[in-house]
């Protein structure tokens, strides 16, 4: 019988994980289409972290076709995880920041506020991006530099 559980409790968790993907692949569309900007979500990768310290995991998209990237790098999505009436407003995800030039992987480190800060390579450097209690800067040029090791969870790594 508690195998019979388990194998539930699993399969609930496996539908969870695939709905929160599906939902968050629906919030990269409605936020692409208006742009008229190709994506492809075998193309995409994903990665969850809790950004704002809310307790859910929050969604790094990293853009790799070729209408996201240029000679400076790639586009990382950040969007927010929602619950209650805001996600019935604004649907699961809603889009907190687009990140041009991005070349490298994210290390998310802990910031001076609410939402933890995003330590970027910027082609020329690390660079620190912090949440302005609306958005990350738009490119790595908006960050702060950094020098030295960097300690936090590293994102996007060899193709993660």
């Amino acid at each position: 019988m508690w195998i019979l559980s388990l194998a539930l409790v699993l399969a609930c968790a496996a539908d969870t994980t695939d709905d929160r993907r599906t939902d968050l692949l629906e919030a990269v569309a409605r936020y692409a289409d208006p742009l008229s900007l190709a994506w492809d979500s075998t193309t995409t990768q994903v990665a969850w972290t809790d950004l704002n310290g809310d307790g859910r995991d929050d969604a790094l998209v990293h853009l790799t076709n070729t209408d996201w990237c240029g000679s400076g790098g790639c586009t990382v999505l950040v969007f927010e995880h929602l619950d209650g009436l805001d996600a019935e407003e604004f649907g699961r995800f809603r889009i907190a920041a687009e990140i041009s030039h991005v070349t490298g992987p994210v290390t998310v480190v802990e910031g001076r506020g609410y939402w933890r800060d995003l330590v970027v390579d910027s082609g020329s450097g690390l660079r620190r991006l912090r949440f302005d209690g609306e958005t990350y800067p738009f490119s790595p040029a908006g960050g702060v530099r950094m020098d030295g090791p960097v300690k936090g969870k590293t994102l996007f790594a060899d193709g993660q």
